[in-house]
């Protein structure tokens, strides 16, 4: 009961500090997730879901999982993107909704897309799970956990992908609206964490090696800003893979949480993606909390992600041997 109790506290602790934001191992192939103007990047209808468990063995850890579409429209210039996202942290759950669209500008063998995305966001505070089944079939009442708590919050936010067969860079608002929370519903009653702060993401990344190369490399970060780090620092990934035969990756990342003393909130991380097919697509990604928090979660951290793409690359492009680096 000590180690829960402090491993809970290191994640109230962590979570003062750290984005409010889910946050995916597996963020290069995450894009809609992370920047509406990611929309139709992919020239297809595309639909991918990932499932982040943090933290495996902390009891109220956070686990999250999100599903994306999206696809350019018959006027390619057009696309729509939505995305269906829950979170869930100790007490505290909450279930969100996106509606993309991209804008894209074609600049030679480049296009410049502009995104905007409207969401919304139900949050619930599940104050009565606090109080233990034992404790409730002895008559046990504590008035600050009987009552549970929900809000919904609306939202908008604006992105700018910039990105060819070979690289892409982006940079993404998800919440221009710093809407405040209600007081039931957020981690402490302190008025600095009773808002949804607005997350600012820096992404890019390349690939480089010959088109008929057996093996590429592919370098990518990135960087992400919330009010509240602390001395005003940005978290940081960034990430190193290795293409084989244009069907497997396999990379690794490191992680910085750089507003922090004492490495808090880094970690080290290997992943993999696989395409199976010439849609279908899985990948893993492995964390190693290089913190206080690995004497609790000794079985780190981990995402599951599967993708699916209905049109038929073949139509659009001459090489059969094409693959969507991003």
């Amino acid at each position: 009961m000590r180690k829960i109790f402090s491993a809970l506290l290191l994640i109230l602790a962590l979570g003062a500090q750290a984005q409010q934001d889910a946050h995916y191992s597996l963020y290069m192939f995450n894009g809609l997730f992370l920047n509406p103007a990611y929309a139709g990047s992919h020239e297809v209808l595309d639909m991918m879901a990932i499932y982040r468990h943090q933290w495996a063995g902390i009891d109220g850890a956070p686990r999250s999982g999100n599903g994306c579409i999206h696809s350019p429209l018959r006027r390619n210039q057009y696309a729509l993107g939505l995305t269906i996202a829950g979170d869930r942290l100790g007490l505290t759950r909450s279930f969100t909704a996106t509606g993309a669209f991209a804008y894209r500008i074609p600049v030679r063998k480049s296009k410049i897309a502009l995104g905007i995305q409207a969401s919304g966001t139900y949050y619930a505070q599940r104050n009565s799970d606090a109080i233990p089944a034992e404790l409730l079939a002895q008559g046990y009442n504590d008035a600050i956990y009987a009552v549970d708590r929900n809000v919904l919050i609306p939202n908008v936010g604006a992105g700018i992908y910039v990105y060819g067969k070979r690289y892409y860079v982006g940079l993404s608002a998800p919440h221009l609206i710093p809407m405040k929370l209600d007081e039931g519903v957020a981690a402490s009653m302190s008025t600095a964490l009773a808002r949804q702060y607005n997350h600012y993401l820096l992404t890019a990344g390349c690939v480089f090696g010959k088109e008929t190369a057996p093996v590429k490399v592919r370098p990518s970060f990135l960087m992400k800003y919330v009010k509240g780090l602390p001395k005003g620092i940005p978290d940081f990934d960034g990430s190193l893979a290795l293409l084989f035969v244009d069907r497997f990756w396999l990379g690794g990342t490191y992680r910085v949480a750089a507003g922090t003393d004492n490495r808090t909130g880094t970690a080290a991380i290997v992943w993999f993606e696989a395409l199976l097919t010439n849609r279908l697509r899985i990948g893993y990604g492995f964390d190693y909390a290089l913190s206080g928090l690995n004497k609790f979660a000794r079985w780190g951290s981990h995402d599951i992600m599967i993708g699916y793409e209905f049109n038929n690359r073949n139509k659009r492009y001459v090489s059969p041997r094409y693959v969507n680096y991003f």
